[in-house]
């Protein structure tokens, strides 16, 4: 493959396509179920696109990202030339990003343009089709009317869907005017000064390999220009307007045609088309990719926040046995058997050992005894039950928490946005010199020839289409080999999307700190698999990881990432959380050279507490030291803090601070250290006096990690602290 794209280099084009908007359309969310969605559609509307390179062209004349065993291309082949329902791995893991980059065997204007004008016209008749089938699934067509009066149905899901998605192209031609492109063509696009540096520091005589390197970089800055001029055709909006979006007006409501109160709409919501199709995209997916899609359900926050309260349930036969009989009770109280299975959801993966044929996994938010009121029922579920069954609900309820082995589900989940640093410069070459372990891989199989080539451009930091690959195939490594298998097989936690570097998921508050350092220590190749376990390993610098009998390629020890984390109430607004999540991953990268990560706890009180952190400091895992403190600050431990200490450290340290937020170092450590002391109390056992001393010690290493930066520091210990403790 390698050498196949470096043929016919100068009869070709760069070709760039993406479609959008992206951060918009995701976070339109009310919903888990809609965050989910609108990120699989964007994902899977772009393979559209791609199958229009795929089938014309060849899967090697894709760069980015890389396909090889990708979900969808698994799907494409077996729809081809296969079954259409042959079972596809991770196919419901969107991990397609929202754009694309191709070599083309194109150079002549009018052919690219139709090109991409092809792929545009899959993509939006792939779309149109959705919604046609979706609200025909719902017998919707004929039943929505603007509150406008005279618009037509036709009419209203043309303005309701036609600005959706938003797609742009460029392409560079590697041929001009019948000759191919020099160096001197992107004076157009860069200073001469920089070009001939570039030209100096590679060797005149290898100057036609930076051709590759300058083309790409010129496509980037073409699309940053074409995206800045943008299609805006005014519409108008009538009436109520969607619950989800805002923007359009919501036209679809519970009894409209066969649309029923449930897992689809609400009894008070108003939804747009746009956002009811991205919200039922399992009705048209299960037809049309998968069964796997049938009833499809994505967790809900309340879900996510009460998966180790289940684990521990499950664990106790007691529980287990109370659990069947308050489910029978539900069952009963609800009644209609259809009803009823929307309240079902499927295991996550963690759990799934657990429930059998006979005992259903019901919805988290019924497991909290708020959310068990007549108001309640008739609301999410369209179901009329009186004050007394509701109470027996909850005395079955009450009996299930008040096992000391199971306890309260805690109301608090995490959400995690994690982003490689530097994606743009590592796209553009400038970072090759660290992937310098790529000439070790064994997969990469050309001639000596392009190797002594290859080899030049990862030590002068030049772009060729060898290492574009290679990126890409790091990037994709990531993707599907680590991040669902961290996040849902070793963890209690759910991937909304994972595009190469960019990562959504939500994790349950218990296993964040364990989730969190996964992510970034695989990003970097940072670990190493021990009994089917992925396991942190810093120590591990070679950029390979050994797994499944193969050497698995990463971007290597350079490599860094930074990481947004909110850690909120389950009924907390998903728009308001994903808000802070954006902004508090923004605080990560913009501290002291990226490769951070920034937690916020947004309390239900409105208390909110943020603390920034490098992943390491001085060879320290900061993340393992909180989660050493949490340990102790859950009091399962026999060495045990009370959170006390915190508020206690803060009043003493009020006096100590001097105006940039510090305390002398030293008298700040013999403070922390009496304080901690005194919580723990004395200990007459050898080794428990050891313990305590290494309790003490994590605490002032987490303190002079921050140069005494004391708010953050009680930040850091009080967000370690309820993790540890939960919400009594």
């Amino acid at each position: 493959m390698y050498e196949n794209i470096s043929e016919g280099f100068g009869m070709s084009s760069l070709f760039l396509f993406t479609i959008g908007p992206v951060q918009q359309f995701i976070s339109q969310a009310r919903k888990t179920q809609d965050l989910y969605a609108g990120s699989f559609l964007l994902s899977y509307l772009t393979f559209i696109g791609l199958e229009e390179i795929i089938e014309k062209y060849g899967v090697s004349n894709v760069i980015y990202p890389d396909l090889e065993n990708q979900p969808f291309l698994e799907w494409h082949n077996l729809k081809v030339y296969g079954s259409k329902d042959g079972a596809v791995f991770n196919i419901d893991l969107p991990t397609i990003p929202n754009r694309f980059v191709a070599l083309i065997p194109e150079i002549e204007e009018k052919n690219i343009a139709e090109l991409a004008e092809g792929i545009k016209r899959k993509i939006k008749n792939e779309w149109n089709n959705m919604v046609k089938k979706i609200l025909h699934e719902f017998s919707l067509i004929d039943n929505l009317y603007s509150s406008k009066g005279k618009t037509n149905f036709q009419e209203l899901v043309t303005n309701q869907t036609k600005d959706f998605p938003e797609i742009y192209w460029v392409a560079i031609p590697l041929k001009k005017d019948g000759k191919e492109i020099y160096i001197e063509d992107f004076y157009e696009f860069f200073e001469k000064s920089l070009i001939d540096e570039e030209v100096k520091k590679y060797g005149e005589k290898n100057v036609k390999s930076l051709l590759y390197h300058f083309a790409y970089s010129a496509l980037e800055r073409a699309m940053g220009v074409r995206k800045n001029v943008r299609e805006f055709e005014q519409t108008e909006e009538y009436g109520y307007k969607c619950k989800v979006c805002g923007v359009k007006e919501g036209v679809i409501k519970a009894g409209i045609g066969g649309l029923e109160v449930g897992k689809y709409i609400s009894k008070k919501e108003n939804i747009c088309i746009r956002c009811f199709t991205k919200r039922a995209i399992d009705k048209y997916l299960s037809k049309e990719i998968s069964e796997i899609f049938k009833d499809y359900t994505f967790p809900s926050t309340a879900e996510i926040a009460a998966l180790s309260f289940k684990k521990r349930m499950l664990n106790s036969e007691k529980g287990k046995r109370i659990y069947e009989a308050y489910l029978d009770k539900l069952k009963e109280v609800i009644k209609e058997e259809r009803v009823f299975k929307t309240v079902l959801v499927k295991p996550l993966k963690n759990l799934e050992k657990y429930f059998t044929d006979n005992l259903f996994n019901i919805e988290g938010e019924w497991l909290f005894e708020e959310n068990l009121t007549v108001k309640n029922f008739e609301e999410e579920l369209g179901v009329k039950v009186n004050d007394r069954e509701v109470e027996i609900l909850k005395r079955r309820l009450k009996e299930l928490t008040g096992l000391q082995e199971v306890g309260e589900p805690n109301p608090y989940y995490g959400i995690i946005l994690f982003d490689g640093d530097n994606m743009g410069k590592w796209l553009s070459g400038h970072f090759l010199p660290h992937m310098m372990h790529a000439m070790k891989y064994e997969k990469i199989k050309i001639n000596k020839e392009i190797r002594k080539e290859f080899e030049m451009s990862l030590k002068n930091g030049i772009l060729s289409p060898i290492s574009h690959f290679l990126i890409s195939q790091a990037l994709k490594n990531y993707s599907i080999k680590f991040v669902r298998k961290i996040v849902e097989e070793e963890h209690l936690g759910k991937v909304v999307y994972a595009g190469g570097d960019d990562i959504l998921a939500f994790v349950n508050v218990e296993e964040l700190f364990d989730v969190m350092r996964k992510l970034r220590a695989s990003f970097s190749g940072n670990v190493r698999v021990e009994n089917d376990e992925i396991e942190v390993d810093w120590e591990n610098t070679s950029g390979f990881v050994r797994y499944n009998g193969e050497d698995v390629f990463t971007l290597g020890e350079k490599a860094t990432a930074s990481c947004g984390v909110v850690i909120a109430h389950y009924k907390d607004p998903l728009q308001k959380v994903l808000g802070k999540l954006r902004a508090v991953e923004k605080k990560a990268k913009e501290h002291n050279g990226k490769d951070s990560f920034a937690i916020s706890l947004l309390r239900r009180s409105g208390e909110e507490r943020i603390a920034v952190s490098k992943w390491r400091i001085n060879g320290g895992d900061i993340l393992e030291k909180l989660k050493e403190l949490s340990i102790v600050f859950s009091g399962n431990d026999e060495i045990s803090v009370s959170d006390k200490v915190i508020y206690v450290l803060k009043e003493e340290f009020k006096q100590l601070k001097d105006t940039d937020n510090l305390v002398p170092f030293d008298l700040a450590r013999e403070e922390i250290k009496r304080v901690i002391r005194r919580s723990i109390g004395e200990k007459d056992d050898k080794e428990k006096k050891e313990k305590v001393e290494r309790v003490v010690n994590s605490f002032i290493e987490v303190f002079e990690s921050y140069g005494g930066d004391i708010d953050n520091f009680l930040n850091l210990i009080s967000i370690s602290a309820f993790v540890g403790k939960g919400v009594k």
